[in-house]
């Protein structure tokens, strides 16, 4: 109960930075991932029905997606198939190919398969990441999307401001910001969060302009969360659409 009660953490903690890290973003004035954020969301609901995200639908959203933004939304269908073990490494490789990815995002899907296995038993997470990281017996290629992101984080030493700040100054799109910011949630939980971002782009955010995230709050992502954990676990909320965030349940 204690490792799953951690894992769940990290799994609120990796959203809340999600959409903390995009919220705060500059935003260019071309905007590339279109419905990158709305796709997330429909993607944890949808695997929180037991769903697999194969649908032309889905196929076409993905293809659609830069490499950073296609590992964000694939997080909870990855999410729902990890264990310690990996057991599920062959039904991923599967679903990557089915949704006929391009070489970058399919071997990103992958590699973050393979970190959120490791995370999974991970007491002391932040160090077991730098193991994760590619070295001379990993066959991980240096320059991979997953791989500069796990460095950014183990550089920053789980911070998430400090991540966030790295991953900008290095001019980072705001997908793989993004991407920073939830690899940093996994590794650190809620408590490695800045209270600061946190309280500024979550508790007390009001949008001056339409929100991407369709003023999603903690409370919204904490009930995704569950309803995802729980099919993770084996257990399907009894009426799950009562339990979605409103905008949620189709």
């Amino acid at each position: 109960m204690v490792q799953a009660g951690l894992q769940y953490d990290r799994l609120v903690a990796a959203l809340e930075a999600v959409v903390i890290s995009d919220r705060s973003a500059v935003r260019p004035s071309v905007t590339e991932d279109l419905g990158w954020q709305e796709g997330l969301l429909q993607a944890i609901a949808a695997c929180a029905r037991g769903e697999q995200l194969l649908s032309q639908r889905w196929q076409t959203h993905f293809q659609l997606l830069t490499s950073p933004a296609v590992v964000i939304n694939a997080l909870p269908y990855l999410w729902v198939m990890a264990d310690v073990h990996g057991h599920h490494r062959g039904a991923v490789h599967r679903w990557v190919e089915e949704l006929e990815l391009c070489p970058t995002a399919a071997v990103a899907c992958e590699q973050m398969f393979a970190v959120l296995c490791q995370q999974m038993g991970a007491a002391h997470s932040l160090s077991a990441l730098a193991r994760v990281l590619p070295g001379a017996t990993s066959s991980w290629d240096d320059a991979s999307l997953v791989a500069q992101a796990l460095s950014l984080v183990v550089q920053s030493q789980g911070q998430f401001a400090v991540a966030l700040g790295l991953a900008r100054h290095r001019e980072w799109s705001a997908t793989a910001i993004a991407l920073v910011g939830l690899l940093t949630g996994l590794a650190s939980g809620r408590a490695g969060l800045s209270v600061a971002l946190r309280q500024r782009w979550l508790l007390d955010y009001h949008p001056a302009q339409p929100d991407p995230w369709r003023e999603v709050d903690a409370d919204a992502l904490a009930t995704l969360a569950t309803t995802l954990h729980r099919r993770w676990a084996g257990i399907a909320p009894p009426i799950l659409s009562s339990t979605l965030p409103l905008g949620l349940r189709g």
